[in-house]
């Protein structure tokens, strides 16, 4: 995705709780839209809290939201859709980068590693909302019926004419 949510963030010298809230921008909006696939972002808004954690680390909670219109995955009209999603990073310097990552679905996310004195709280952000976004919106009522393909089912498999050569050798 080349478009970005930048907000960085310096974390250096927190040393109690901060609250911040971020908005996407216009601009920013179409640009997201076009980067995540869909037809327009009608807002875009984060409200969190940053504290330290163990240390030289910092902890990210906080919700972002937002309206979005999406394509139907079947009729391709407009389908009008909320964003609203939770989201605990931790973030640690001494976090080792590892090949193998084990995630448990009833375990927190594991920390992450920081890099440097700056967090980009704009880009944590955007990750939860494109997780947020419907895979598969659908307009109210629409269902997906697959076309029906007669010839398939009128030939036999392939399997079965193999057994019925197996089966009448002549």
């Amino acid at each position: 995705m080349t478009a970005r949510f930048h907000r960085p963030f310096n974390v250096r010298r927190l040393d109690e709780q901060r609250t911040i809230t971020i908005e996407a921008t216009d601009e920013e909006r179409a640009e997201l839209a076009e980067a995540l696939e869909v037809l327009s972002i009608g807002s875009l808004k984060a409200e969190f809290t940053l504290k330290p954690w163990r240390g030289e680390g910092v902890r990210v909670v906080g919700t972002v939201s937002g309206d979005v219109t999406q394509a139907c995955v079947v009729t391709l009209d407009p389908v009008p859709g909320r964003v609203e999603e939770d989201f605990d990073v931790r973030l640690h310097p001494d976090v080792a980068e590892s090949e193998e990552v084990v995630v448990d679905p009833d375990e927190p996310d594991p920390p992450e590693r920081l890099e440097g004195y700056e967090v980009d709280v704009g880009a944590i952000a955007l990750e939860h909302f494109a997780l947020g976004l419907d895979p598969y919106p659908r307009a109210p009522g629409v269902e997906f019926d697959a076309p029906a393909d007669e010839e398939e089912a009128d030939e036999p498999s392939p399997f079965a004419v193999l057994a019925s050569l197996k089966n009448n050798p002549t």
